[in-house]
């Protein structure tokens, strides 16, 4: 059964939810951007599936269910409510009347006018290169912090790697990869860095974890990794010649 997402305050249209992830938050590029004070860039995320929906939300962030504070993955019902900041969104199935309660206005449109929106398909990928994350993939929508810490988008929990250990951001068609003052640092390449951009084939490490950004898709850059031939050394072509023309020598006597 498809879900939507319903603000019965009216103050925007109805949201239908089609399977995958929907971040919920003040940034641009959020599924559903929300404006208004105490929203954070990625407020909560919903995740839908066959199975139902999922909300998702970081700790220290408040979201409201049904009236109640809640935290970490909390499986969603229809006419269950979110309070989102001073915003009340209505999660019902598909088809079904939003119900109002005195006071709030009908919904700007049907659910045949209902924006449809569709999970954004991320520019770039992190695939772990080794240990145990390797051949894993997160995909990079927005900023994604990387650390041992519970709340990490990208939690590795290894004593090697700080609490928040670094971050990386999209930036057009680059990644803005940020240590944020780990102990054992942050490398790009090879190369330890501050603040540094990535691109599509680059290799990043946060201690000894090593990680390839990817955009999908898109082939390696072809890297060769034979050493260039050697030319002789110079004394070794002369000796060469030396040797030909002493044999030349002795052959017309």
């Amino acid at each position: 059964m498809m879900m939507k997402l319903v603000f019965p305050a009216g103050d925007r249209p109805q949201v239908l939810l089609d399977q995958g992830i929907y971040r919920i938050g003040s940034a641009m590029d959020a599924e559903v951007t929300l404006h208004a004070d105490g929203i954070e860039a990625l407020h909560c995320e919903l995740q839908v599936a066959p199975q139902g929906v999922v909300l998702k939300v970081p700790a220290g962030v408040r979201v409201l269910v049904n009236d109640r504070p809640v935290e970490g993955l909390i499986a969603l019902r229809a006419e269950d409510t979110l309070g989102i900041g001073a915003t009340r969104i209505r999660l019902l199935e598909a088809g079904s009347d939003a119900p109002r309660v005195s006071g709030e206005r009908p919904a700007a449109n049907a659910d045949i006018n209902a924006t449809m929106v569709r999970p954004v398909v991320p520019k770039f990928a992190l695939r772990g290169l080794s240990g145990e994350y390797f051949g894993r993939s997160w995909p990079l929508h927005a900023s994604l912090p990387v650390g041992r810490a519970d709340d990490a988008g990208l939690r590795i929990a290894l004593d090697g790697i700080s609490r928040q250990h670094a971050r990386l951001t999209p930036a057009g068609d680059e990644v803005l990869v940020e240590d944020l003052g780990s102990a054992n640092g942050t490398w790009l390449n090879g190369k330890r860095i501050t603040r540094a951009r990535a691109v599509h084939g680059d290799e990043i490490r946060f201690d000894v974890q090593r990680f390839q950004l990817l955009v999908p898709g898109q082939p390696l850059p072809a890297k060769s990794d034979e050493a260039p031939a050697r030319r002789p050394w110079p004394w070794v072509a002369l000796l060469l010649l030396a040797a030909a023309a002493v044999a030349a020598a002795w052959w017309l006597r």
